[in-house]
């Protein structure tokens, strides 16, 4: 086997020497006590060598996996150990980083369970409650009609909250198209149009017919859950405008509703917190803002104008980009 360690290189000519030596006194032909003589100092010289070169390997070895446990990475080695180093290093910070990813699947998958399991507490208490009164013989309408929402509410959640995970996990393949920024808006729209024409709201949208890749389903779940949260805080008109430029696209849905307070806007996107006055049950934003992240967009909301304002931004060239490498 070839190396290109300069200990090893350095004893094999040196053995290469020592021989030769050993071979010009034998041809010279001195006497058998010079020879003797010659042959244990030449054997003395080729164990010395032999030896200094493999104590000096065997420190450099050591030092090297030394480093590499502590995850040092200011040696530098020659050769063959300088490779070893290498491959030591890389495959240390490769099961780290797999370590990392499991430990944060598992912390997702706990808090998934546990927010399953605190947010079933309330529906489930109240569909007892209501259960306990009819066994006694008192039968209202309304309390099956209560028994019903609570059901429902309790289907929504865990569906919500295993998409969120699944989502969160990259366990769900998106299909990207080339379509316009129209289509999705207004298929968001038609899913709210119950909603709209209960609420009496004022929808005005942009003329623009920008395309970029994105999943239609997807994106217009995302898109319905922000419209819908507009109209739930009895806003009167809703605007959606653009902005386009030539590597990504930005979309600002406003709403003339009441301002959310400044406390909670860094955290409505979280899952299951809850403004003073906000209805659902808190899952609909963060659902939105994990679709539109893996479309590489972001989304942000702030006040402006008396008002709330989403907006949000499609990297138009790198979900293009992602596209063809896939």
């Amino acid at each position: 086997m070839k190396t290109n360690n300069r200990e090893f290189i350095k004893l094999k000519y040196m053995t290469i020497i020592i021989l030769l030596l050993f071979i010009v006194v034998y041809i010279v032909g001195l006497s058998r006590d010079i020879m003797f003589i010659s042959g244990i100092f030449l054997i003395g010289s080729l164990y010395f060598v032999f030896y200094q070169t493999v104590s000096h390997l065997y420190h450099e070895m050591r030092e090297v996996i030394a480093y590499a446990s502590d995850d040092q990475q200011a040696i530098i080695k020659d050769g063959d150990l300088g490779l070893l180093y290498d491959e030591m290093v890389r495959l240390k910070k490769r099961t780290s980083a797999y370590e990392d990813v499991i430990q944060q699947e598992k912390n997702t998958l706990r808090q998934t369970i546990e927010d399953i399991c605190h947010q079933l507490k309330t529906p489930l208490t109240s569909i007892s409650i209501y259960n306990d009164l009819l066994l006694e013989g008192e039968i209202q309408e309304n309390y099956f009609i209560e028994i019903h929402q609570q059901l429902e509410k309790m289907k929504y959640l865990i569906s919500s909250l295993l998409t969120l995970a699944k989502l969160q996990s990259s366990q769900i393949e998106f299909e990207f198209e080339y379509q316009s920024i129209q289509e999705v808006i207004q298929l968001s729209l038609q899913s709210l149009q119950s909603l709209i024409e209960k609420t009496h709201t004022d929808i005005h949208i942009e003329n623009i017919q920008t395309c970029f890749y994105y999943d239609e389903s997807w994106l217009q779940e995302a898109l319905s859950n922000i419209l819908k949260n507009s109209l739930e805080h009895h806003c009167t008109h809703i605007d959606i405008t653009f902005q386009e430029h030539q590597q990504y696209l930005k979309v600002f849905i406003y709403n003339d509703g009441e301002p959310i307070h400044e406390k909670d806007l860094p955290h409505i996107f979280e899952r299951f917190y809850h403004t003073q006055k906000q209805q659902g049950v808190g899952i609909g934003l963060a659902l939105s803002k994990e679709i539109i992240e893996k479309h590489h967009g972001s989304i942000q909301a702030y006040n402006d104008n008396d008002g709330v304002v989403f907006e949000i931004l499609f990297p138009r060239y790198q979900v293009n980009n992602k596209l063809k490498l896939s």
